[in-house]
């Protein structure tokens, strides 16, 4: 008897693999050190506040594609042009791109690495060669390399990335909440 449990055992099909999400929601913050650019060509370095937001859904294996906003808010003013009043470069980035989880599955790690390609818009108020105030619109990329430590159907996530603005390019750290939606 042993040995016919034993070899229906062996025949029964090996189980799916089931994923540790199929959608998510990423929300992360941080600080993102920078050197703004000046009209004259000098450099000064600061720090934005980023707040991003991304949805993803799962493509196939290890797969995602994403949708994301970055909101970089500036704590601090810029005075690119001496006669002009300081202004705050806030800026505002619509990506999307795809990322790869590499371990997507509910039987892995509690640890899951990732890294992500994004590109897509930006829009950041600055001021132009004869110094008048505008927002620029300009292609955004912004890649991120990070890791979720899974509790359940929540995650905390530690990212780093880069994000280009037409100030400056602007480097990216933050930690935050991963939700499986479903």
């Amino acid at each position: 008897m042993f040995s016919a449990l034993t070899l229906g055992h062996a025949n029964a099909a090996p189980l799916p693999d089931l994923p540790r999400f199929r959608t998510r929601v990423q929300l992360l913050s941080g600080l993102s050190p920078t050197l703004i650019r000046r009209l004259d060509d000098s450099h000064r370095v600061t720090a934005f506040v980023p707040l991003d937001l991304e949805l993803s859904t799962r493509l196939s294996g290890p797969l995602s594609l994403l949708g994301a906003t970055v909101g970089v808010l500036a704590p601090f003013t810029y005075t690119p042009c001496p006669s002009e009043t300081p202004l705050r470069p806030h800026a505002l980035l619509a990506l999307t791109g795809l990322r790869l989880d590499l371990i997507n599955n509910r039987d892995g790690s509690w640890w899951s690495p990732w890294v992500a390609l994004r590109i897509g818009l930006s829009a950041q108020q600055l001021t132009d060669a004869r110094c008048q105030p505008q927002t620029a619109l300009t292609p955004a990329f912004s890649p991120r390399i990070g890791a979720d430590l899974w509790m359940g159907k929540a995650a905390a996530t530690f990212a780093l990335g880069y994000d280009y603005l037409p100030t400056g390019s602007a480097l990216f750290a933050a930690v935050g909440l991963t939700l499986r939606v479903r």
